[in-house]
């Protein structure tokens, strides 16, 4: 009995031996953190002087924009950002950052919905983003509105769609 009993003991001891010796060997992981979307945008009332934008004076601007932000670890893939009561668009690729449509790396921003108008009046711009990844979703819906009324130069209001970027 007393043969067994020292024989599981030291047997004990060398498996406790081995797995302490196996993780003090293991090198630390230094891997990416995960992807994390964040949409960004707002509505901006600005005075814009005489410019490539404008041809007719000095006039009151309103830029409603929306886009996202990837503020993880890692690239994340299959971005889409939608407007609430409109159109979801995708991530552009980009050749300079050599991604693929959909493709967001970590610290990349896409503005994807971006209009100018002529004239400043109370208006709002709301979506969400998402992605095929896991993520946190608090920061993945915004609302953001201009409460600011200013009439345009010749009272007329005019539309300027700007081509999405990233």
């Amino acid at each position: 009995m007393r043969k067994t009993l020292t024989r599981a003991a030291a047997s004990i001891a060398a498996v406790g031996a081995i797995g302490a010796g196996t993780l003090v060997a293991a090198p630390q992981a230094h891997a990416a953190g995960p992807g994390d979307l964040q949409i960004i945008g707002g509505v901006n009332c600005t005075f814009s002087p005489w410019g490539p934008n404008w041809s007719d004076g000095p006039q009151w601007q309103m830029h409603r924009w929306m886009g996202v932000k990837n503020v993880g670890g890692s690239t994340m893939h299959k971005v889409t950002i939608t407007e609430f009561g409109g159109p979801t668009r995708w991530v552009p690729a980009n050749k300079e950052r050599k991604t693929k449509f959909g493709d967001l790396q970590a610290g990349q921003t896409a503005v994807l919905f971006s209009t100018k108008w002529k004239g400043c009046w109370p208006s709002s711009i709301s979506g969400y983003t998402i992605s095929e990844q896991v993520e946190n979703p608090v920061n993945n819906v915004g609302f953001w509105q201009n409460v600011r009324k200013a009439e345009p130069k010749g009272g007329e209001n005019g539309k300027q769609e700007l081509a999405p970027t990233s």
